[in-house]
């Protein structure tokens, strides 16, 4: 009886899986959030749903509103806007100029691709970034696993777009036809489909080697990129940019909400709002407060900026500015390694 004890006590651990928020809220949220974006192809494709009617459930619901969640901790920040004066109000002035900047220069589609390319980039950082938080949770770091996970999740979402817009049908985006790679460099598609292949088979096989060594194997990390992967492939073997912009980034939109809330909840909760500011403080002790003031700011600004951006030009590339600045503070917001008050609020001191 001991010695089966003792032997079950001495078994391999063949899966960790300390997650993020929690269990049930990444496998929602986190790793779930994934299902939104199928549910739109498959209201899109199957049952006929107006892409505009999606567009819009998206932009104001989640888009608009995870801007918000990002000004709730940054401009709406008593400390922040102390500590991180320099940063908010640059980032201000030169991302809500730059827009109309390009817009007097008579760059309108290059502006547009430019924001359309940092967008989708940011989405690929942003599961990247939670990738990195479960690896960090489950300590797989592993130097030849961080390389590996960093080049497969990178090729293996960037190689769809890259395959639909540039190599057939470039149109898609206002450029000329004659673009397409499959014709100006025929070779282009093949080695697209050979690193796809041999990095996809390289992961895998990486994968049963840590199996058969009984290494552990981070499961919040492969179940994010198991749901996230063939997303991204079906939607755009499948869909027009128009289309796939929501069904892309409500995935994105639902991930940061549940980071943003928790991190509020942590850093916020129980402070004071002369200490911490009204916003912060209000958010951080109810979700439907958080909800609510997300929807108000998100209407507050989508509304009028859809209508006089379809009226002008200039107002198209001012109101750019709301998505630039998201971006670039997105980057410099989170990073982990850097802030250990970061670290504390995110539960990874």
């Amino acid at each position: 009886m001991a010695t089966a004890a003792a032997s079950l006590d001495q078994a391999p651990v063949r899966f960790v899986s300390r997650w993020i928020v929690g269990r049930g809220v990444d496998l929602s949220l986190v790793i779930g959030s994934a299902a939104a974006g199928y549910l739109y192809l498959a209201l899109n494709l199957l049952f006929q749903v107006p892409i505009t009617f999606l567009w819009w459930f998206w932009s104001i619901g989640f888009d608009g509103t995870h801007i918000f969640a990002t000004a709730s901790r940054t401009y709406f920040d008593r400390n922040a806007r102390r500590s991180e004066r320099r940063l908010l109000l640059g980032s201000l002035v030169f991302f809500f100029s730059i827009g109309p900047a390009f817009v007097l220069a008579g760059q309108v589609k290059i502006l547009a691709v430019l924001v359309g390319a940092w967008a989708y980039y940011h989405v690929l950082r942003q599961h990247y970034g939670f990738v990195m938080l479960y690896k960090v949770g489950n300590r797989d770091l592993d130097a030849e696993d961080n390389r590996l996970d960093a080049r497969f999740l990178y090729l293996l979402l960037a190689a769809p777009p890259f395959h639909r817009f540039f190599v057939h049908h470039p149109e898609e985006l206002g450029l000329p036809k004659s673009m397409a790679l499959e014709t100006a460099l025929p070779l282009a598609e093949p080695a697209m489909w050979a690193g796809v292949i041999a990095l996809t088979a390289a992961y895998l096989w990486r994968q049963l080697g840590r199996w058969r060594r009984r290494e552990p194997l981070n499961a919040p990390k492969l179940l994010l990129m198991a749901a996230v992967i063939p997303l991204h492939w079906l939607t755009f073997a499948f869909m027009s940019w128009r289309a796939a912009v929501p069904t892309i980034t409500i995935v994105h939109n639902l991930q940061y909400h549940a980071l943003v809330w928790f991190h509020n909840r942590n850093r916020y909760g129980g402070a004071p709002a002369a200490r911490v500011g009204r916003i912060p403080a209000a958010v951080s002790r109810s979700l439907i407060a958080y909800a609510a003031l997300a929807l108000v700011f998100s209407l507050a600004y989508r509304a009028p900026g859809h209508a006089l951006s379809q009226a002008s030009e200039l107002a198209f590339g001012f109101f750019c500015g709301f998505g630039l600045t998201h971006y670039y503070l997105d980057s410099k917001i989170w990073r982990v390694r850097n802030d250990p008050s970061l670290r504390q609020a995110l539960r990874l001191a």
